[in-house]
């Protein structure tokens, strides 16, 4: 027998290296159960909060904005995790829901006051929009300019 070859249980030569499919599909296996424990233990928790807050966050900005831009003031609302901005008469503007940018990820949404809104300079009422998840939760902060600011928190 030459140098590199390999007996089988049999005797016989084989020329064969590496691993066969049932040995790779159980590798495969086993790495996909730990990739998904893995996963549902929390890191995506945060991820999938701060998502949700930046599309929150980017839906007040779009609501200052629009009413800075056509001089007439709109309003935030909120349905379920859909957080909803309105022009001045009611017609929607933009509807996003929460739950579905934070991949599922979302225990509720509140939004205090009820309703949010601003004026034609841009300037709102002081109000939060309140995002959690299991233990964690993110605030956004909406002060009397319009400018928004997160606070992470945990309850």
């Amino acid at each position: 027998m030459q140098q590199g070859e390999s007996r089988g249980s049999h005797g016989s030569r084989t020329g064969r290296n590496g691993f066969s499919l049932v040995e790779v599909a159980v590798a495969l296996a086993v790495t996909g159960l730990a990739a998904t424990f893995i996963i549902s233990r929390g890191p995506l928790d945060g991820f999938s909060l701060t998502r949700a807050a930046r599309v929150a966050e980017s839906q007040l900005a779009l609501a200052r904005l629009h009413a800075m831009a056509t001089h007439a003031p709109t309003t935030v609302t909120l349905a379920g995790t859909r957080l909803e901005v309105s022009r001045r008469g009611g017609s929607l503007l933009s509807r996003v829901d929460l739950g579905r940018h934070a991949l599922g990820r979302l225990d509720s949404v509140r939004l205090q006051p009820s309703t949010l809104r601003f004026n034609a300079r841009g300037h709102g009422a002081s109000g939060s929009v309140y995002l959690y998840r299991g233990e964690r939760g993110i605030r956004l902060v909406s002060n009397f300019l319009g400018r928004v600011r997160s606070v992470p928190f945990q309850h």
